[in-house]
């Protein structure tokens, strides 16, 4: 039994907090810090576009940003927002572009400034798109302790100050944010199942957040380093799960099964021999039906992606895992039976880097680690199994499918894995890898 818990009739918060995001009533609102009227204008883009905010620092600093937002005058200090604002980069030649928050204490003074979106001379220029994400508590933008008060900056700096580029902004909204469970819902749920521990997240709109093994962290649980599906679309940037930068995934339908019985209001905490999470999303027009099941101290994950018109992409990244950065080793079988091993190094590179049978992962500190199996994946997609080697951030593991290129119409492509954690000694991993991968079916 599949219940659809339908997450289109969920509220959408309060009124926006910006008076005039839409710059229709010109400058008001907005101060220039540093810059003028020669460098920042408004334009009118007509009936449709109506007034923007037009920037070009002509070879200047520049930078353009909200009067203050205090804290209890507007803002809740409680309640989380989603920031957003419609943005078009003609191009920056020369410096950076920030869509940004600065934030400050009671005494004026900025302590912390956190970039939404930032642009460089490498970045591909684009139309209008809409540039997003969210802040306060429960979010990843949690506001520093003392904060008293916020701005938003659009702003351009070089070391020289001889910034040129040329940016419009318009509709720059803040408002409370919409929540991302359906009613009745907690915000997470932590299920015991056998020795594993896992948690699923409504900030990343139900995905896995968090994998321990008999006690140890062995995936991590830190906002940012995400889990599931992710989809890199040219001149865009990443959507899915919790990458909100640019748009949100859009949840269709999410359910939950515990110890084979469908429950309609789950509750935060779970001890079980089973726990089954379904959801339906839709990433532009790519549609996604993701089903994770954890028991006998495994993890199955699967996804079935359909095109509702032909789509191209710079990428896709199904199965992310944000292994904890403490990993030491990795061992691999690829589809043709080679094999591929070695060591985390630190070096920001890319491990692996073939269609493989499985894949796995060792902790030496812990004595600790994790087979990963791959077992449904179309070739046709040119998929790879990629570790990527983060110092002190994590050992991330992926699938990559679709570079630059064109998802068909109308044809269902389906991926399956399942994540078998483990404990063996130093000098026996490897066997130990070895066998659990040989179990995978």
């Amino acid at each position: 039994m599949f219940i659809l818990l339908l997450v289109t009739n969920v509220s959408w918060g309060a009124e926006m907090v910006l008076p005039n995001g839409d710059f229709e009533k010109g400058m008001t609102g907005w101060i220039f810090a540093p810059g003028d009227d020669t460098k920042a204008k408004i334009a009118d883009g007509g009936p449709l576009r109506g007034k923007y905010l037009d920037l070009d620092p002509s070879g200047d600093l520049l930078g353009v940003q909200t009067d203050r937002l205090e804290i209890g005058k507007g803002l809740k200090a409680d309640t989380a927002y989603d920031v957003s604002a419609l943005i078009k980069n003609e191009g920056v030649e020369n410096g950076v572009f920030a869509f940004s928050m600065y934030c400050y204490d009671a005494a004026g003074k900025s302590s912390r400034q956190i970039a939404f979106y930032s642009p460089n001379p490498k970045s591909v220029k684009h139309q209008w798109v809409k540039k997003q994400s969210q802040l306060g508590p429960g979010t990843a933008n949690p506001l520093p302790e003392g904060t008293a008060s916020i701005c938003l900056r659009f702003s351009f700096y070089e070391k020289d100050k001889d910034c040129r580029a040329r940016v419009m902004v318009d509709d720059v909204e803040l408002k409370e944010a919409k929540s991302a469970e359906p009613g009745g819902w907690p915000q997470e749920i932590v299920a015991d199942v056998g020795d594993l521990q896992v948690r699923f997240e409504s900030r990343s709109f139900w995905t896995l957040y968090r994998i321990d093994y008999r006690g140890t962290r062995l995936c991590k649980d830190l906002f940012g380093a995400h889990y599931g599906t992710v989809v890199q679309f040219p001149g865009i940037g990443f959507i899915g799960t919790g990458h909100t930068e640019n748009e949100n995934e859009e949840l269709i339908a999410v359910s939950i099964e515990v110890d084979g019985k469908p429950v309609e209001m789950p509750a935060s905490r779970y001890a079980c021999q089973k726990i089954v999470l379904t959801r339906e999303s839709k990433i532009h027009d790519l549609t996604f039906h993701t089903t994770v099941i954890v028991a006998d101290n495994r993890i199955e994950e699967e996804v079935k992606m359909k095109a509702l018109k032909e789509t191209p992409v710079d990428l896709i990244y199904f199965f992310m895992h944000p292994w904890v950065p403490t990993v030491t080793e990795f061992l691999a079988e690829t589809t043709s039976g080679e094999k591929v091993e070695g060591a985390f190094v630190n070096d920001k590179g890319m491990k692996v880097s073939k269609p493989t049978k499985w894949s796995a992962i060792y902790d030496g500190p812990t004595g600790k680690g994790a087979v990963t199996c791959n077992l449904k994946a179309p070739d046709e997609s040119k998929w790879v199994t990629w570790y990527w080697d983060i110092p002190d951030v994590y050992r991330k593991h992926y699938i990559r499918a679709f570079p630059k290129m064109t998802v068909p119409a109308n044809k269902e492509f389906e991926y399956k894995a399942v994540v078998i954690p483990f404990a063996a000694p130093q000098d026996n991993w490897k066997a130990a890898a070895e066998k659990l991968a040989a179990t995978c079916k």
